[in-house]
């Protein structure tokens, strides 16, 4: 089973997450009165996530998961059956039992078992909802030989009422894992009746060797086969499900068949008409004299007419009668071309010798059918790890083909040229699949805060709502790893030191239940993540008292800060507007740490609060960060590179439209007043003056910059290079890249540069 481990970890991983988000869900619709149907559709899936979890893990043979899970079932089983309702407590008995399991997930990624994870008090826990009156016996607790024994009993005396059903299981063809699907089934079946016999063996099934695309079963069971064909369709990858009910003998009022066993062969012309309706009446008559014991291929195949080659079936004969009385039966039928009549017995015996005789025994479809099994999956996982390097490779190829380029400018060849074209047009094609392949939706990320949101506001006593739109949004997989950290942050503030209490909020005309909002939105080239609150918002005096206090800033210049600068100073390391140190957080306690974040990210973040109103984050980000587009502009004698994301648009700046406003450069750009400043005096350098010089359009927060430069280059897709360690903290720049003649340029930090600490 070695081989399926890494598709069983994602598989686990997938449904623990599955099952978080959908209890959430459930508590939600149980609390806010939804509908029965909605309740009845979540209740279905999280108890078919559980059985799955805990049949998945059985078959890979981790035992102390599957029991675990399989508690946990036998909750949403209760809950299902209406003996237990969903309480707060259960909801949290619930998500520690995923934890539970989580961290056996967690030890098998890394040790290859479920290492000494302690679910004793959670089974206390469950037994004590449950009513305690059954106390389970953990598959490593149970011996073996009361197992086998209750196995074999079960196999030897079928003793179960109800009536006999023929099921008939086909999985689509690329299932992955059909071995395990199979097993599921095959214990869904057995906890509704008494499994009697199934095709391939019984012990193949539990042992996940299924290599075909078919499983059959034959059950005796009271469950409606309505019933059973919906249980069996709620595992994935089924294609069809064929439920045929068959007869008792004593329902025929007949006694059990004694005498021997013939296996008989009944051959057909491949182009004799109606086989179904034939085999059907042969079938019939073999009956008259003893029992079917089973068939081959199945007996709802033969008698729609699907035999093996299209031309004979096969049946196991338990008759009183001799082999003459059965040839005489068969010969009555005149479409029967020939038939074999074999003991038992003496089949057994001459096994090799009717193998070279006779057909194969399995059937065997035509060569046009068979077909679509040497089909395989479109779909291939890859180590994150290749997509790195091949993003690395990519980025060294975009380097020298700019070295290419400014080779073909200095020599001139109109060839070279028309190569350079095509290469450049490839390279552009093969960058973009390879970002194709790296984006991944930012669900993988969102999924995992319903239930931290929700732990949180239980253990602060709120009352939260949180509503999660856009997560099917994509973004590079790098933006992805990093954006975590960051809305952690932000969903903890907004719970811990946004929304009021419920006492609170209705006193001040709110409603009881806080809501904190996570939303994505593609924008362009960016993907915006915006993170809101209804709750205090954040009080501007309030901040710069805070910041006094802690000596951040002084008096004096708390006096002269706007209400958005002093509600920026939330980004300083170590800065809270908290009254008392929560082991969660504090308005600005790790706020810090966001914005380096999103500064790596060559992101900008930005902040809307209105005082008893709420608070609006706002994260705006590239989709991808490894390979960008991006203007090279001039400033004396150094080249310096800036973002095309970062550009609104470029102007040519001239004395028409070049203003002095308080003393302050300024343009009018159809009707707008954008503020100037020459990037030579925020590199600390003197201004030119001139009268004519290019310059940026940048947004800046809430405003617009003209940023005047020496001279416009061209733009250049260049692969964005750390500046490492000791240079990280310079203020005003997001990286380096290397240009094709080899020069290293750095990557200007809009936001860094103009201030503000809060655009990365």
């Amino acid at each position: 089973m070695s081989q399926y481990l890494d598709e069983f970890l994602a598989d686990a991983r997938d449904r623990i997450d599955s099952l978080s988000n959908a209890i959430l869900t459930l508590e939600k619709i149980v609390k806010e009165g939804g509908s029965e149907e909605e309740k009845t559709e979540l209740i279905n899936q999280i108890f078919r996530d559980a059985h799955t979890l805990k049949g998945t893990a059985a078959t890979m043979g981790f035992m102390k998961l599957s029991e675990t899970a399989h508690k946990m079932e036998n909750i949403f089983d209760a809950i299902r059956n209406s003996q237990l309702e969903l309480t707060p407590e259960l909801v949290d008995l619930v998500l520690d039992f995923l934890d539970a399991i989580d961290a056996m997930v967690n030890n098998i990624e890394e040790s290859g078992n479920e290492g000494d994870v302690d679910v004793s008090d959670l089974f206390e826990r469950a037994d004590e909802f449950l009513g305690g009156s059954k106390k389970e016996i953990k598959p490593e607790e149970k011996p073996k030989e009361a197992e086998k024994k209750e196995e074999k009993v079960a196999e030897e005396v079928p003793s179960a009422e109800g009536k006999v059903y023929y099921i008939k299981v086909k999985f689509q063809k690329d299932a992955p894992l059909k071995g395990v699907r199979a097993f599921l089934i095959l214990s869904d079946l057995e906890e509704r009746g008494e499994v009697i016999w199934t095709n391939p063996g019984r012990e193949i099934i539990e042992n996940g060797n299924l290599e075909g695309d078919v499983v059959e079963f034959r059950i005796v069971s009271e469950t409606p086969k309505e019933e059973l064909e919906t249980v069996i369709k709620r595992h994935p990858e089924v294609e069809s499900v064929e439920i045929v009910e068959e007869k008792k003998k004593e329902e025929a009022g007949e006694k059990a068949v004694e005498g021997k066993e013939y296996v008989v062969r009944v051959y057909f012309q491949p182009d004799t008409p109606l086989k179904g309706p034939r085999s059907y009446l042969i079938l019939n008559d073999l009956e008259k004299i003893g029992e079917i014991l089973s068939t081959n291929p199945s007996r709802q195949d033969i008698e729609e007419g699907n035999l093996i080659e299209n031309k004979f079936f096969e049946v196991v004969l338990r008759t009183s009668e001799s082999k003459e009385k059965i040839s005489e039966i068969l010969k009555k039928h005149p479409d029967v071309l020939n038939f074999t009549i074999t003991e038992k017995e003496e089949e057994k015996k001459e096994e090799k010798k009717e193998a070279k005789k006779q057909p194969p025994k399995q059937p065997k479809k035509p060569p046009i059918i068979e077909t679509p099994k040497v089909k395989i999956s479109r779909v291939i996982k890859i180590d994150v790890g290749h997509l790195d390097k091949l993003m690395n490779l990519v980025g060294e190829l975009v380097i020298t083909k700019g070295r290419l380029e400014q080779i073909g400018e200095r020599l001139g060849d109109r060839e070279l040229f028309e190569a350079l074209s095509t290469l450049s047009r490839l390279l552009t094609e093969l960058q973009d699949e390879i970002m194709e392949m790296r984006l991944t939706p930012i669900a993988e990320v969102f999924n995992k805060f319903p239930r931290m949101v929700r732990d949180l506001a239980r253990k602060m006593g709120k009352e939260v709502e949180f509503v999660m739109e856009g997560a099917d949004i994509e973004v590079d997989r790098t933006i992805l790893e990093k954006l975590g950290d960051a809305l952690v942050h932000l969903l903890r503030n907004a719970v811990d030191h946004g929304i009021e209490p419920p006492e609170e909020r209705v006193k001040l005309g709110k409603p009881r239940a806080g809501r904190v909002e996570l939303i994505a939105k593609r924008e362009k080239n960016h993907v915006v993540i915006i993170v809101r609150d209804d709750g205090r918002g954040i009080d501007p005096e309030k901040v710069k008292r805070k910041a006094v206090e802690r000596g951040l800033i002084t008096p004096e210049e708390a006096a002269n800060l706007s209400d958005e600068e002093a509600i920026n100073l939330i980004f300083l390391p170590g800065f809270s507007t908290a009254d008392k140190v929560t082991d969660v957080s504090g308005r600005g306690v790790g706020m810090d740490v966001v914005k380096e974040v999103v500064k790596s990210m060559n992101g900008s973040i930005s902040v809307q609060t209105e005082v008893g109103k709420g608070t609006t984050f706002i994260l705006k980000l590239p989709i991808s960060m490894a390979i960008i587009q991006a203007l090279l502009i001039r400033v004396e004698d150094e080249t310096y590179a800036i973002p095309i994301n970062n550009i609104l648009e470029t102007i040519e700046v001239d004395p028409s439209i070049l203003k002095t406003v308080g003393g302050k450069p300024v343009i009018v750009l159809r009707g707008e007043i954008i503020p100037v400043i020459m990037l030579h005096e925020l590199f600390g350098l003197p201004a030119p003056q001139v009268d004519r010089f290019p310059a940026i359009i940048v947004d800046h927060g809430a405003q617009k910059v003209a940023i005047g430069v020496d001279e416009l280059l061209h733009k250049r897709d260049i692969v964005i290079k750390s500046l490492g360690k000791f240079l990280s903290n310079v203020r005003g720049f997001a990286g380096a890249t290397i240009l094709g003649d080899g020069s290293v340029v750095l990557i200007i930090d809009i936001g860094g540069l103009l201030g503000g600490g809060y655009s990365g």
